[in-house]
């Protein structure tokens, strides 16, 4: 599972964020989950195509995407 970096929200009062969330969630399902990566809504966006393959390596950090979309 990729998963995007999130934004800061506004002060909330709460102590849990999104990716404390995720990170009990995802992890008992195990299968590798690969967090925070710059795609979305962050300073840096990447661009990643819908429809195309890819390899993720969550020990690498890494997630490699095809460049083409497949039909």
């Amino acid at each position: 599972i990729a998963v995007v970096e999130f934004t800061p929200a506004a002060n909330t009062g709460g102590t849990i964020s999104p990716a404390d969330v995720l990170l009990e969630r995802l992890c008992s399902l195990g299968i590798p989950v690969l967090g925070g990566l710059p795609v979305g809504h962050g300073d840096l966006n990447q661009a990643v195509p819908l429809g195309t393959q890819a390899i993720l390596d969550a020990d690498a950090g890494t997630l490699l995407v095809s460049a083409t979309a497949r039909s």
